[in-house]
């Protein structure tokens, strides 16, 4: 039934991921304006920046691109050990994607929490996980087991 929507839920997907992955970039340089804020109007600012970002930008590619990657498992036949290792490497993603959300409400009531050098630094977690789920869905190695 979805087999002739392929095409158009492959494209789905990689613009959804596309967005998403900019998303989890863009956010720890946006929650690290937190900290570096010096006043009422360059803090709103970046609240503004990050809760848009996280909120109207990130978050609903996040759902499209899970969602669509979803229904593209049976469609395609994608049954080996290597969809083990990328749903582990989404998992991640998602998680470093609430942690930013969590973050983020942390840094509203508290901005200084955290330095703005440890903030910017978490953008090693979605580049690393976002280079693992690259590679993965590349070359699809034979995972033993399965």
């Amino acid at each position: 039934m979805l087999a002739g929507a392929v095409p158009y839920l492959k494209f789905a997907h990689f613009c959804a991921l596309l967005v998403w992955c900019a998303g989890l970039l863009a956010l720890p340089s946006l929650l690290a304006l937190y900290p570096a804020a010096h006043g009422r109007v360059a803090r709103e600012r970046a609240i503004t920046a990050t809760r848009f970002t996280y909120i109207a930008i990130a978050s609903p590619a996040a759902v499209l691109a899970v969602a669509s990657g979803t229904l593209l498992v049976h469609p395609v036949e994608a049954y080996q050990g290597w969809l083990l290792v990328k749903l582990t490497l989404v998992a991640g993603m998602v998680g470093f994607h609430v942690a930013c959300g969590t973050l983020m409400t942390t840094l509203h009531d508290r901005p200084r929490r955290f330095g703005a050098g440890l903030l910017q630094s978490t953008v090693a977690v979605p580049l690393a996980l976002i280079g693992g789920v690259l590679a993965t869905v590349l070359w699809q190695p034979r995972i033993a087991g399965f």
